[in-house]
């Protein structure tokens, strides 16, 4: 039984297109329109390590790339994780509209052009997504630097990096704009992504010390990898399918990073069914999330009339605006 999903949208692919999302879902899975939608203040991630337990003794100020780095075989952990993002420009300010994906043409050129540039700063390792790059400052450094998600659409100024080397981090993001610019017009490259504008980097914390709270934690994708690796109590090999399928789990957990790899016919089949009682499903939506609670309704009550997809995408959207 799955009685928690997250959609961890680690990238923040699907935060600023979440109708797309929502539409595919309702017409894979019908009967979650039956159910209770709600806009969050967390984003998915914040919200996911928040069900985890982290040990609030032992906190980690950037789980998320902290759990990603788990998987890297550096000898030392790597300081900081750098990802191409687009800024959006206003006369006084600017803020974070996206991160950006690159082709292997522009990724591979970004990597020559950051290693030589930045020769006597930092090492700079490839990631095998090519999403983004590891950091390692050749000399002790102390910044935080906030993962993205956590930034999406908020002005620079509650962003800006913290600590004794911040002013390091900015200094190196100049640099950087200097040489995208050069790259966005050279001659070497012909699939230059024209909303590339930037480069963001996101401290690489301890991982977290878990607490297993749920019989299994089942997954796919970068972040549930990474969780797999660093040690995260719980974590099971399995399908959704077989997951669905188990009528002893209790209280289980399914990771995905994006919402198109879920089986969401088969949830829905396991929900009309009532192999689920009760599901929390979370989502991302802009720089916040949606929870969606369904729980398995008496039959009296099926002559409640759910709202329809449009009035439900309407809802949501104003009450994001309320609370922005």
């Amino acid at each position: 039984m799955i009685q928690q999903i997250y959609i961890t949208d680690y990238l923040s692919d699907a935060a600023a297109q979440p109708v797309e999302m929502i539409q595919s879902m309702i017409a894979q899975c019908p009967v979650l329109l039956k159910a209770q939608w709600k806009v969050s203040p967390l984003p998915p991630l914040s919200a996911l390590f928040n069900a985890l337990a982290v040990r609030e003794d032992q906190p980690s100020g950037a789980p998320v790339s902290a759990v990603l780095s788990a998987r890297q075989t550096w000898p030392t952990r790597p300081l900081f994780c750098l990802l191409p993002v687009h800024l959006g420009m206003r006369r006084d300010t600017f803020s974070l509209q996206a991160v950006v994906p690159l082709a292997a043409e522009v990724y591979a050129a970004l990597t020559a052009r950051l290693q030589t540039h930045f020769a006597d700063d930092f090492v700079l390792q490839q990631d095998a997504s090519r999403r983004f790059w590891w950091v390692q400052p050749v000399r002790d450094m102390q910044a935080q630097c906030q993962w993205p998600q956590d930034c999406l659409y908020q002005q620079a100024f509650q962003w800006q990096p913290q600590g004794p080397d911040a002013a390091v981090i900015r200094q190196w993001a100049n640099e950087i704009q200097m040489l995208l610019h050069q790259a966005a017009h050279s001659a070497e490259i012909s699939a230059w992504p024209a909303e590339l504008n930037s480069l963001w980097f996101a401290s690489v914390g301890d991982i977290p010390a878990w607490q297993a709270n749920v019989d299994a934690v089942a997954g796919q994708g970068e972040v549930f990898a990474g969780l797999e690796a660093s040690a995260l109590p719980a974590i099971r090999p399995l399908s959704m399918a077989a997951m669905l399928a188990d009528a002893h789990m209790h209280q289980a957990l399914w990771i995905a990073d994006a919402w198109q790899t879920c089986d969401w016919p088969a949830l829905s089949n396991a929900l009309q069914t009532g192999r689920i009682s009760a599901l929390k499903l979370v989502l991302p939506f802009a720089e916040r999330s949606v929870e969606v609670h369904y729980k398995k309704q008496l039959r009296w009550q099926f002559w409640r009339k759910s709202p329809d997809l449009e009035t439900l995408l309407q809802q949501l959207e104003a009450t994001l605006m309320r609370s922005s």
